[in-house]
């Protein structure tokens, strides 16, 4: 554990505030003896001060808290995805985009990069899809490639767009799904 990184500050005022609310709940003293007392229990040692606690000792005390106070555990912030880097060239980055769009005025094939082809791998990991998957998805009918194909390959921007927007609709559409709305 002396490796391991040491609790932040945003997880310190989680703690905290977590700790007060629990306090006032539970109807027991709101002092920092008692709070070290219920850390040192949970963490099973010794904890002198909350500046102590690891970085996951501190994420262990805060779903306690919370599962405690009937919340759900919290999960950290994640960046956002970035699918594309920017392309400088104007007439490269609008075919880029509109290609293999029905409503693509120029029916250029420009062969898909290996940047391009991360951002269909890229999708597939936050949708938690394996290769196999997308395999069988592209065989089927509702296949975004058209063409119900043995062996589906993707080889240009306009197919790697085309499998980008099937793959994104089916999770708005699961998304949609599990909030509730239709």
């Amino acid at each position: 554990m002396a490796n391991e990184p040491g609790i932040t500050d945003a997880q310190l005022r989680r703690l905290q505030t977590l700790w007060g609310q629990y306090a006032r709940h539970e109807m027991i003293k709101n002092s920092r003896e008692e709070r070290l007392h219920w850390a040192s229990t949970n963490a099973q040692r010794a904890i002198f001060t909350f500046n102590e606690l690891s970085l996951s000792e501190a994420s262990k005390l805060i779903n306690l808290l919370q599962s405690n106070l009937g919340l759900a555990e919290t999960k950290p912030n994640m960046p956002r995805r970035r699918y594309r880097s920017r392309i400088k060239d104007r007439d490269l980055a609008h075919a880029a985009g509109t290609e293999g769009r029905r409503s693509a005025t120029k029916k250029r094939a420009t062969m898909a990069s290996a940047e391009d082809l991360q951002m269909i791998d890229n999708q597939l990991t936050a949708m938690h899809w394996t290769r196999s998957r997308l395999d069988a998805f592209l065989r089927s009918p509702s296949s975004p490639l058209g063409v119900r194909r043995s062996n589906p390959c993707i080889r240009t921007v306009g197919d790697v767009n085309r499998v980008l927007d099937g793959l994104r609709g089916i999770e708005r559409k699961k998304t949609q799904g599990i909030n509730g709305q239709n």
